[in-house]
C-alpha cells in the first residue's frame, strides 16, 4: 500500500514537471515575439532619442518603468512592484514581488538606478568597474543582507546590467548586458528569460492545479 501511494506520488510528481518544463518553455517561446517589438517601441520613442535631456525623473517615469512593463510586471501594483525611491545607496530602487493571496512567495528582481557611463561597463569581460566616489558598489548591493532576490539589475536608463544570485563578491562580473538603445535577437533571447510570466511560474504552481 505505501509502495503505491509512493508511486503514485513520483508520478504525478514527474507530471507536474514535465507540465511545469513544458509551460515554462511555451512562455518563453511567446515572450522573445512579444519583448523584441516592444522593446522596439521604446527605443524608437522620443525619450531615448532626447536621453541625454532628460532628468532623473524622467528616466525613472518614461524609460525605467516603462522597460518593467514590457517585461510584465505590473508597476501600478506595489505589492507587485513596490517602489523605494531615495533611500540608502545599499538598498533597491525597485523590487518584484511574487505573491499567493496574502503570502509572499517569491522576490525575484530587485532594480536599482544609477548614472554610471559607457565607459563603467567592460562588455568584453563582462565587467562592471565604476571609479567613482558616489557609484554606487555592486558588492555591498549584492551582499545577503540587502539581497534575497533571483537577480539584481543595475541601469542607467539605457543599459541593464543582469547580476545573478550567484554572484561572487569582488568579481564585480554581471551576467548579461542589455543596451536599449541597440540591441540584437540575441539580446531579446537572454530578456526572455527574466519576463513577469517566466521568473514568476514554479512547479507549485502547476502541482496547485494538478
Amino acid at each position: 500500500m505505501i509502495s503505491a501511494a509512493l508511486l503514485l506520488f513520483i508520478i504525478v510528481l514527474l507530471v507536474s514537471y514535465v507540465i511545469f518544463a513544458s509551460c515554462k518553455h511555451l512562455i518563453y517561446k511567446l515572450n522573445k515575439r512579444v519583448l523584441a517589438r516592444n522593446m522596439a517601441i521604446i527605443k524608437n520613442g522620443q525619450y531615448i532619442s532626447d536621453f541625454d535631456n532628460l532628468t532623473e525623473d524622467e528616466i525613472r517615469e518614461k524609460i525605467i518603468i516603462p522597460f518593467f512593463q514590457v517585461l510584465g510586471y505590473n508597476t501600478y501594483d506595489r505589492r507587485e512592484f513596490p517602489v523605494f525611491q531615495k533611500r540608502a545607496p545599499f538598498l533597491p530602487d525597485y523590487i518584484t514581488k511574487k505573491w499567493d493571496s496574502s503570502r509572499l512567495c517569491k522576490r525575484s528582481l530587485y532594480i536599482k538606478y544609477d548614472n554610471f557611463s559607457d565607459d563603467a561597463v567592460d562588455l568584453n569581460n563582462k565587467k562592471y568597474v565604476d571609479n567613482r566616489i558616489q557609484g554606487v558598489n555592486i558588492d555591498e548591493l549584492m551582499n545577503k543582507l540587502y539581497f534575497w532576490g533571483e537577480c539584481y539589475i543595475l541601469t542607467n536608463g539605457y543599459l541593464y546590467l543582469f547580476f545573478d544570485k550567484h554572484y561572487k563578491i569582488g568579481s564585480h562580473k554581471f551576467t548579461f548586458c542589455f543596451n536599449l538603445k541597440n540591441f540584437s535577437k540575441s539580446d531579446i533571447e537572454k530578456l526572455a528569460y527574466y519576463t513577469k510570466q517566466y521568473m514568476f511560474l514554479d512547479v507549485s504552481d502547476v502541482y496547485r492545479v494538478n
